[in-house]
């Protein structure tokens, strides 16, 4: 039995695959092949990180008109519709006796309390106006804003103002959208 030789001298054979394409030239295509890959990946991964904060910034979008839904609502005297903004089982701290306000339907009983104790004092014409929030963070289906706020009013006939309130509000998404978990007022010093 004759023995089988190799139609490629051995010095040249260990440069070529069994294929026959030199080694490298087949180094150089995975080269290339893992750079467009590698390009790929980046490009994917700076799109979504686009696309999540383009979703982030519509989120905060989204939870400061329900912030502004409840304050534009109030100043409007649009009780039914501020209340809309609210979550079903809502928490309230307020200026006001008894200070915490707690359960289902808790924004249409603290606003019958504010109605009641704004009458009592003598204090109308009210106008609460948000600035720019200082935080508004948001976390999968919860949300955080702390908004500096300036309420105008008077009291018995007479011009007053809280300017520089703090606004913090706690939020939930839920079917309907966000809503009004929680919220508490801070009036500032001197005030």
């Amino acid at each position: 039995m004759a023995s089988a030789r190799c139609a490629i001298p051995w010095s040249r054979a260990s440069r070529y695959s069994p294929g026959g394409v030199p080694f490298h030239l087949q180094e150089e295509a995975m080269k290339q092949m893992l750079r467009r890959a590698g390009r790929a990946l980046t490009i994917a991964a700076a799109g979504m990180a686009l696309l999540t904060q383009q979703a982030v910034a519509a989120d905060r979008d989204d939870v400061m008109k329900t912030v502004n839904q409840w304050v534009d609502s109030l100043n409007r005297g649009d009780v039914a519709t501020a209340i809309a903004a609210c979550a079903e089982e809502t928490s309230i701290v307020d200026e006001f006796a008894p200070f915490q306000w707690h359960g289902k339907d808790t924004c249409a009983h603290w606003a019958a309390g504010l109605a009641a104790f704004n009458q009592s004092i003598g204090l109308t014409d009210g106008v609460n106006k948000l600035r720019k929030p200082w935080r508004v963070d948001v976390e999968a289906d919860s949300a955080y804003v702390v908004v500096p706020a300036d309420f105008r009013y008077k009291l018995n006939g007479k011009p007053g103002a809280e300017l520089g309130a703090i606004f913090t509000v706690a939020l939930r998404r839920e079917g309907a959208g966000w809503r009004i978990a929680g919220w508490a007022w801070s009036r500032p010093k001197g005030s």
